[in-house]
Protein backbone atom coordinates (compact mmCIF):
# COMPACT_ATOMS: atom_id res chain seq x y z
CA UNK A 1 0.00 0.00 0.00
CA UNK A 2 2.77 2.19 0.66
CA UNK A 3 4.72 1.56 -2.85
CA UNK A 4 1.00 2.62 -4.23
CA UNK A 5 1.17 5.66 -2.28
CA UNK A 6 4.89 7.28 -3.12
CA UNK A 7 4.22 6.42 -6.39
CA UNK A 8 1.10 8.56 -6.33
CA UNK A 9 2.74 10.84 -5.01
CA UNK A 10 5.57 10.74 -6.78
CA UNK A 11 3.34 11.29 -9.96
CA UNK A 12 1.42 14.11 -8.73
CA UNK A 13 4.35 15.99 -7.36
CA UNK A 14 5.94 16.04 -11.35
CA UNK A 15 2.71 17.03 -12.81
CA UNK A 16 2.16 20.88 -13.45
CA UNK A 17 0.46 22.87 -10.83
CA UNK A 18 -0.53 26.26 -10.64
CA UNK A 19 1.48 26.63 -7.40
CA UNK A 20 4.25 24.80 -9.21
CA UNK A 21 4.61 25.61 -12.69
CA UNK A 22 7.58 26.66 -13.19
CA UNK A 23 9.04 23.77 -11.36
CA UNK A 24 7.23 21.24 -13.39
CA UNK A 25 8.49 23.08 -16.93
CA UNK A 26 12.48 22.59 -15.31
CA UNK A 27 11.42 18.66 -14.56
CA UNK A 28 10.09 18.71 -18.36
CA UNK A 29 13.36 19.96 -19.35
CA UNK A 30 15.20 17.85 -17.53
CA UNK A 31 13.05 15.36 -19.56
CA UNK A 32 14.06 16.49 -22.87
CA UNK A 33 17.56 16.54 -21.66
CA UNK A 34 17.62 12.87 -20.72
CA UNK A 35 15.67 12.39 -23.99
CA UNK A 36 18.35 13.94 -26.09
CA UNK A 37 21.31 12.16 -24.49
CA UNK A 38 20.05 8.96 -24.73
CA UNK A 39 18.90 10.11 -28.70
CA UNK A 40 22.25 11.20 -29.29
CA UNK A 41 23.97 8.30 -27.11
CA UNK A 42 22.29 5.44 -29.73
CA UNK A 43 23.11 7.46 -32.68
CA UNK A 44 26.55 8.30 -32.11
CA UNK A 45 27.50 4.71 -30.90
CA UNK A 46 25.38 3.09 -34.18
CA UNK A 47 27.54 5.40 -35.84
CA UNK A 48 30.29 4.53 -34.85
CA UNK A 49 29.92 0.47 -35.09
CA UNK A 50 28.54 0.86 -38.66
CA UNK A 51 31.65 2.85 -39.52
CA UNK A 52 33.99 0.18 -38.19
CA UNK A 53 31.84 -2.42 -40.07
CA UNK A 54 31.69 -0.60 -43.17
CA UNK A 55 35.63 -0.17 -43.00
CA UNK A 56 36.55 -3.75 -41.88
CA UNK A 57 34.42 -4.98 -44.51
CA UNK A 58 35.80 -2.75 -47.37
CA UNK A 59 39.09 -3.70 -45.94
CA UNK A 60 39.01 -7.48 -45.64
CA UNK A 61 36.86 -7.48 -48.86
CA UNK A 62 39.96 -5.81 -51.01
CA UNK A 63 42.62 -7.73 -48.81
CA UNK A 64 43.80 -10.76 -48.67
CA UNK A 65 43.37 -11.90 -44.61
CA UNK A 66 47.28 -12.06 -45.10
CA UNK A 67 49.94 -11.92 -47.21
CA UNK A 68 53.70 -13.83 -47.71
CA UNK A 69 56.22 -11.59 -48.60
CA UNK A 70 60.19 -11.60 -49.17
CA UNK A 71 61.61 -9.58 -46.18
CA UNK A 72 64.17 -8.20 -48.91
CA UNK A 73 62.07 -7.08 -51.35
CA UNK A 74 63.12 -9.80 -53.91
CA UNK A 75 60.67 -11.87 -55.98
CA UNK A 76 59.00 -14.85 -55.15
CA UNK A 77 60.01 -18.12 -58.09
CA UNK A 78 57.47 -20.70 -56.95
CA UNK A 79 54.44 -18.87 -55.21
CA UNK A 80 52.75 -22.53 -55.72
CA UNK A 81 55.01 -24.86 -54.07
CA UNK A 82 55.52 -22.43 -50.78
CA UNK A 83 51.01 -21.71 -50.81
CA UNK A 84 50.72 -25.47 -50.84
CA UNK A 85 53.28 -25.99 -47.99
CA UNK A 86 51.77 -23.52 -45.80
CA UNK A 87 48.18 -24.57 -46.77
CA UNK A 88 49.40 -28.43 -45.58
CA UNK A 89 50.43 -26.66 -42.00
CA UNK A 90 47.72 -24.89 -41.78
CA UNK A 91 44.34 -26.52 -42.19
CA UNK A 92 42.41 -23.43 -41.65
CA UNK A 93 43.34 -21.60 -44.96
CA UNK A 94 40.95 -22.08 -47.56
CA UNK A 95 42.60 -20.65 -50.65
CA UNK A 96 45.51 -18.73 -52.11
CA UNK A 97 46.60 -16.21 -54.84
CA UNK A 98 49.86 -15.13 -56.06
CA UNK A 99 50.11 -11.58 -57.08
CA UNK A 100 52.51 -8.46 -57.84
CA UNK A 101 51.86 -4.89 -56.55
CA UNK A 102 53.97 -2.06 -58.04
CA UNK A 103 53.27 1.71 -58.35
CA UNK A 104 53.14 2.99 -62.06
CA UNK A 105 52.06 5.63 -64.21
CA UNK A 106 48.80 5.51 -66.24
CA UNK A 107 48.26 7.77 -69.22
CA UNK A 108 44.28 8.16 -70.78
CA UNK A 109 43.62 10.44 -73.80
CA UNK A 110 43.21 13.41 -71.74
CA UNK A 111 45.30 12.57 -67.91
CA UNK A 112 48.14 11.72 -66.20
CA UNK A 113 48.13 10.13 -62.77
CA UNK A 114 50.48 7.51 -60.43
CA UNK A 115 48.64 4.58 -59.24
CA UNK A 116 49.54 1.61 -57.29
CA UNK A 117 48.62 -1.79 -59.84
CA UNK A 118 48.19 -5.24 -58.59
CA UNK A 119 49.26 -8.16 -61.11
CA UNK A 120 46.59 -11.07 -60.23
CA UNK A 121 45.33 -14.26 -61.11
CA UNK A 122 41.49 -14.21 -62.00
CA UNK A 123 41.01 -17.60 -61.11
CA UNK A 124 42.28 -17.65 -57.75
CA UNK A 125 42.51 -14.25 -56.72
CA UNK A 126 38.35 -14.52 -56.99
CA UNK A 127 38.46 -16.88 -54.24
CA UNK A 128 41.06 -14.81 -52.20
CA UNK A 129 39.63 -11.09 -52.46
CA UNK A 130 35.71 -10.01 -52.86
CA UNK A 131 36.54 -7.86 -55.76
CA UNK A 132 34.52 -9.64 -58.60
CA UNK A 133 30.99 -8.83 -56.84
CA UNK A 134 32.14 -5.07 -56.81
CA UNK A 135 31.98 -5.00 -60.32
CA UNK A 136 30.03 -2.26 -61.75
CA UNK A 137 30.87 -2.27 -65.17
CA UNK A 138 32.39 -4.88 -67.29
CA UNK A 139 33.50 -8.15 -65.69
CA UNK A 140 36.63 -9.26 -63.76
CA UNK A 141 38.73 -11.30 -66.23
CA UNK A 142 41.65 -10.02 -67.28
CA UNK A 143 43.39 -11.41 -70.53
CA UNK A 144 47.20 -9.98 -71.34
CA UNK A 145 45.91 -6.79 -72.86
CA UNK A 146 42.58 -6.62 -70.02
CA UNK A 147 42.91 -4.23 -66.98
CA UNK A 148 40.40 -3.20 -64.42
CA UNK A 149 39.90 -0.12 -62.20
CA UNK A 150 38.10 1.58 -59.63
CA UNK A 151 35.07 3.91 -60.29
CA UNK A 152 36.68 6.95 -59.11
CA UNK A 153 39.57 6.59 -60.71
CA UNK A 154 37.99 6.31 -64.46
CA UNK A 155 36.12 9.16 -63.38
CA UNK A 156 39.45 11.29 -62.80
CA UNK A 157 40.88 9.56 -66.21
CA UNK A 158 37.80 10.10 -68.15
CA UNK A 159 37.23 6.42 -69.32
CA UNK A 160 34.79 3.78 -70.10
CA UNK A 161 34.84 -0.22 -70.40
CA UNK A 162 36.63 -0.20 -73.85
CA UNK A 163 38.90 2.91 -73.61
CA UNK A 164 42.69 2.57 -73.76
CA UNK A 165 44.60 3.22 -71.00
CA UNK A 166 48.94 3.33 -70.75
CA UNK A 167 51.08 1.82 -68.50
CA UNK A 168 54.84 3.31 -67.18
CA UNK A 169 57.00 2.57 -64.96
CA UNK A 170 58.64 5.51 -63.11
CA UNK A 171 62.25 4.43 -63.36
CA UNK A 172 64.35 1.98 -64.35
CA UNK A 173 65.86 -0.71 -62.44
CA UNK A 174 68.48 -2.45 -64.57
CA UNK A 175 68.32 -5.89 -62.49
CA UNK A 176 64.15 -6.03 -63.12
CA UNK A 177 64.07 -3.34 -66.13
CA UNK A 178 66.65 -4.37 -68.12
CA UNK A 179 66.99 -0.32 -69.65
CA UNK A 180 65.59 2.56 -69.15
CA UNK A 181 61.38 2.96 -67.93
CA UNK A 182 58.93 0.62 -70.16
CA UNK A 183 55.34 1.49 -71.56
CA UNK A 184 52.49 -1.21 -72.17
CA UNK A 185 48.96 -0.51 -73.49
CA UNK A 186 45.75 -1.94 -71.88
CA UNK A 187 42.23 -1.89 -72.96
CA UNK A 188 39.48 -0.45 -69.99
CA UNK A 189 38.09 -4.58 -69.25
CA UNK A 190 35.54 -3.41 -65.99
CA UNK A 191 35.33 -0.66 -63.22
CA UNK A 192 34.77 -1.82 -59.54
CA UNK A 193 33.46 0.15 -57.13
CA UNK A 194 33.99 -1.00 -53.08
CA UNK A 195 32.52 2.54 -52.10
CA UNK A 196 36.25 2.74 -50.30
CA UNK A 197 37.82 6.13 -51.99
CA UNK A 198 41.09 5.22 -51.29
CA UNK A 199 40.85 1.50 -53.06
CA UNK A 200 38.34 3.09 -55.77
CA UNK A 201 40.94 6.09 -56.36
CA UNK A 202 44.27 4.73 -56.58
CA UNK A 203 43.85 1.07 -57.61
CA UNK A 204 44.50 -0.59 -61.01
CA UNK A 205 44.33 -4.56 -61.67
CA UNK A 206 45.95 -6.48 -64.44
CA UNK A 207 47.23 -9.84 -65.17
CA UNK A 208 50.43 -11.57 -63.63
CA UNK A 209 51.33 -12.13 -66.87
CA UNK A 210 51.38 -8.42 -68.21
CA UNK A 211 52.58 -7.14 -65.52
CA UNK A 212 55.42 -9.55 -65.29
CA UNK A 213 56.47 -8.22 -69.21
CA UNK A 214 55.99 -4.72 -68.12
CA UNK A 215 58.61 -4.59 -65.40
CA UNK A 216 60.53 -7.55 -66.81
CA UNK A 217 59.94 -10.16 -63.82
CA UNK A 218 59.59 -13.90 -63.88
CA UNK A 219 58.49 -14.49 -60.48
CA UNK A 220 55.59 -12.76 -58.12
CA UNK A 221 55.74 -9.98 -55.09
CA UNK A 222 54.02 -12.29 -52.62
CA UNK A 223 51.11 -14.38 -51.95
CA UNK A 224 47.82 -13.74 -50.58
CA UNK A 225 45.72 -16.32 -48.35
CA UNK A 226 41.72 -16.65 -46.96
CA UNK A 227 41.09 -18.03 -44.01
CA UNK A 228 37.99 -19.34 -42.28
CA UNK A 229 37.76 -16.93 -39.77
CA UNK A 230 39.17 -12.99 -40.97
CA UNK A 231 39.62 -11.80 -37.37
CA UNK A 232 42.11 -14.82 -36.48
CA UNK A 233 44.13 -13.87 -39.47
CA UNK A 234 47.20 -12.41 -37.15
CA UNK A 235 47.57 -15.74 -35.82
CA UNK A 236 47.70 -17.97 -39.04
CA UNK A 237 50.28 -14.94 -40.40
CA UNK A 238 52.25 -15.49 -37.15
CA UNK A 239 52.29 -19.63 -38.02
CA UNK A 240 52.57 -18.85 -41.68
CA UNK A 241 55.88 -16.98 -41.13
CA UNK A 242 57.46 -19.42 -38.27
CA UNK A 243 56.94 -22.12 -40.64
CA UNK A 244 58.79 -20.27 -43.66
CA UNK A 245 61.28 -18.48 -41.64
CA UNK A 246 63.70 -16.21 -42.55
CA UNK A 247 63.47 -13.98 -45.21
CA UNK A 248 59.88 -14.80 -45.44
CA UNK A 249 57.20 -12.85 -43.37
CA UNK A 250 53.49 -12.52 -43.23
CA UNK A 251 51.47 -9.60 -42.48
CA UNK A 252 47.47 -9.74 -42.04
CA UNK A 253 45.32 -7.39 -42.70
CA UNK A 254 44.74 -6.03 -39.02
CA UNK A 255 48.21 -5.18 -39.04
CA UNK A 256 48.15 -3.49 -42.24
CA UNK A 257 45.60 -1.26 -41.11
CA UNK A 258 46.66 -1.31 -37.20
CA UNK A 259 46.34 2.27 -37.19
CA UNK A 260 42.95 2.93 -38.48
CA UNK A 261 41.54 0.02 -36.82
CA UNK A 262 42.72 1.64 -32.77
CA UNK A 263 41.31 4.96 -33.73
CA UNK A 264 37.84 3.07 -34.74
CA UNK A 265 38.28 1.03 -31.06
CA UNK A 266 39.30 4.59 -28.92
CA UNK A 267 36.53 6.74 -31.04
CA UNK A 268 33.30 4.47 -29.41
CA UNK A 269 34.61 5.41 -25.81
CA UNK A 270 35.65 8.70 -26.49
CA UNK A 271 32.57 9.71 -28.64
CA UNK A 272 30.14 7.66 -25.67
CA UNK A 273 31.68 9.44 -22.66
CA UNK A 274 31.15 12.52 -24.77
CA UNK A 275 28.24 12.44 -25.38
CA UNK A 276 27.15 11.30 -22.01
CA UNK A 277 27.92 14.65 -20.76
CA UNK A 278 24.36 15.76 -22.24
CA UNK A 279 23.00 13.13 -19.86
CA UNK A 280 24.82 14.25 -16.86
CA UNK A 281 23.90 17.93 -17.36
CA UNK A 282 20.41 16.40 -17.54
CA UNK A 283 20.95 14.70 -13.81
CA UNK A 284 21.82 18.22 -12.83
CA UNK A 285 18.87 19.74 -14.29
CA UNK A 286 17.04 16.75 -12.00
CA UNK A 287 19.09 17.79 -9.06
CA UNK A 288 17.80 21.65 -9.48
CA UNK A 289 14.39 20.38 -10.15
CA UNK A 290 13.99 18.33 -7.21
CA UNK A 291 15.61 20.39 -4.30
CA UNK A 292 12.77 22.70 -5.79
CA UNK A 293 10.17 20.68 -5.52
CA UNK A 294 11.42 19.84 -1.78
CA UNK A 295 11.30 23.89 -1.30
CA UNK A 296 7.78 23.88 -3.00
CA UNK A 297 6.39 20.95 -0.93
CA UNK A 298 7.77 21.31 2.84
CA UNK A 299 4.59 21.77 4.12
CA UNK A 300 2.77 18.95 2.50
CA UNK A 301 5.91 16.51 3.54
CA UNK A 302 5.56 17.47 6.90
CA UNK A 303 1.84 17.10 6.62
CA UNK A 304 2.73 13.58 5.69
CA UNK A 305 5.46 12.66 8.18
CA UNK A 306 2.88 13.77 11.21
CA UNK A 307 0.45 11.34 9.34
CA UNK A 308 3.18 8.50 9.69
CA UNK A 309 4.60 8.77 6.26
CA UNK A 310 8.46 7.20 7.02
CA UNK A 311 11.64 9.12 6.04
CA UNK A 312 12.36 5.94 4.05
CA UNK A 313 8.75 6.50 2.55
CA UNK A 314 9.73 10.17 1.84
CA UNK A 315 12.78 9.15 0.36
CA UNK A 316 11.19 6.83 -2.10
CA UNK A 317 8.94 9.68 -3.46
CA UNK A 318 11.56 11.96 -4.86
CA UNK A 319 13.62 8.96 -6.21
CA UNK A 320 10.69 7.72 -8.25
CA UNK A 321 10.12 10.91 -9.30
CA UNK A 322 13.90 11.27 -11.17
CA UNK A 323 13.02 7.48 -12.41
CA UNK A 324 10.19 8.67 -14.18
CA UNK A 325 12.20 11.67 -15.43
CA UNK A 326 15.00 9.23 -16.69
CA UNK A 327 12.39 5.92 -17.85
CA UNK A 328 9.99 8.62 -19.78
CA UNK A 329 13.27 10.36 -21.15
CA UNK A 330 15.14 7.23 -22.03
CA UNK A 331 12.07 5.64 -23.67
CA UNK A 332 11.48 8.25 -26.00
CA UNK A 333 15.27 9.46 -26.84
CA UNK A 334 15.49 5.42 -27.23
CA UNK A 335 12.50 5.03 -30.07
CA UNK A 336 14.15 8.43 -31.63
CA UNK A 337 17.00 6.90 -32.30
CA UNK A 338 16.52 3.45 -33.07
CA UNK A 339 13.74 4.76 -35.57
CA UNK A 340 16.77 7.20 -37.27
CA UNK A 341 18.76 4.77 -37.06
CA UNK A 342 17.00 1.84 -38.94
CA UNK A 343 15.82 4.67 -41.19
CA UNK A 344 19.60 5.30 -42.62
CA UNK A 345 20.19 1.58 -42.46
CA UNK A 346 17.10 0.98 -44.96
CA UNK A 347 17.50 4.20 -47.28
CA UNK A 348 20.65 5.85 -46.47
CA UNK A 349 19.16 9.33 -46.90
CA UNK A 350 22.00 11.15 -45.24
CA UNK A 351 24.96 11.29 -47.88
CA UNK A 352 28.52 12.17 -47.03
CA UNK A 353 31.49 13.20 -49.20
CA UNK A 354 33.36 9.99 -49.90
CA UNK A 355 36.61 12.19 -50.44
CA UNK A 356 36.59 13.10 -47.06
CA UNK A 357 34.82 10.06 -45.11
CA UNK A 358 35.79 6.98 -47.62
CA UNK A 359 32.49 5.95 -47.95
CA UNK A 360 29.45 7.52 -49.75
CA UNK A 361 26.74 7.41 -47.26
CA UNK A 362 26.42 8.22 -42.95
CA UNK A 363 26.68 4.59 -42.44
CA UNK A 364 25.15 2.90 -38.85
CA UNK A 365 25.06 -0.33 -37.32
CA UNK A 366 22.56 -0.95 -33.86
CA UNK A 367 23.51 -2.87 -31.40
CA UNK A 368 21.69 -4.47 -28.80
CA UNK A 369 23.84 -4.22 -25.84
CA UNK A 370 24.86 -0.94 -26.38
CA UNK A 371 21.03 0.40 -26.80
CA UNK A 372 21.14 -1.59 -23.72
CA UNK A 373 24.04 0.06 -22.02
CA UNK A 374 22.55 3.36 -22.77
CA UNK A 375 19.48 2.75 -21.12
CA UNK A 376 20.75 1.05 -18.25
CA UNK A 377 23.31 4.58 -17.56
CA UNK A 378 20.95 7.08 -18.01
CA UNK A 379 18.30 5.95 -15.59
CA UNK A 380 21.47 5.17 -12.83
CA UNK A 381 22.42 8.57 -13.44
CA UNK A 382 18.71 9.90 -12.97
CA UNK A 383 18.47 7.97 -9.89
CA UNK A 384 22.03 9.05 -8.24
CA UNK A 385 21.08 12.75 -9.03
CA UNK A 386 17.73 12.31 -6.89
CA UNK A 387 19.83 10.97 -3.60
CA UNK A 388 20.75 14.17 -2.38
CA UNK A 389 17.09 16.32 -2.53
CA UNK A 390 15.33 13.03 -1.43
CA UNK A 391 17.59 12.78 1.64
CA UNK A 392 17.36 16.47 2.52
CA UNK A 393 12.94 15.92 2.01
CA UNK A 394 13.37 12.91 3.98
CA UNK A 395 15.42 14.02 7.15
CA UNK A 396 12.90 17.31 7.33
CA UNK A 397 11.06 17.68 10.98
CA UNK A 398 7.39 17.20 11.00
CA UNK A 399 6.66 20.73 12.97
CA UNK A 400 9.60 22.79 11.26
CA UNK A 401 7.96 21.43 8.00
CA UNK A 402 4.63 22.55 8.78
CA UNK A 403 5.23 25.82 9.95
CA UNK A 404 7.47 26.51 7.05
CA UNK A 405 6.31 29.30 4.81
Amino acid sequence: MNLRLELKLAWRYLGAQRRSLFVSLISLFSMCGVFIGTFALIVALSAVNGFEAEVTHQMIGKDAHFEVMNLRGEQIYEPDSIAKLIMKNDKEITAYSPFIIYKVGVSSKRVNDGVVVYGIDTETAKNVIDLPSKMIEGNFNLDSSSIILGSILAHRLRVEVGDKLVLQTFQSTDEIMGGGPRMMQFIVSGIFETGMYEYDGNLLYVSIASLQRLLGMSGVSGIQFKVKDPWKSDIHADKAGSFLGHPYYATDWKNKNQTLLKWMNYEKFIVAAIVCLIVLIAAFNIISSLIMVVVDKTREIGILRSMGLSEGSVMRVFISMGSFIGLFGSILGGIAGLGLCLAQERTRFIKLPADVYMMPFFPVQVQIMDVVAVFLIANALCILATILPAWKASVMKPVRAIRHE
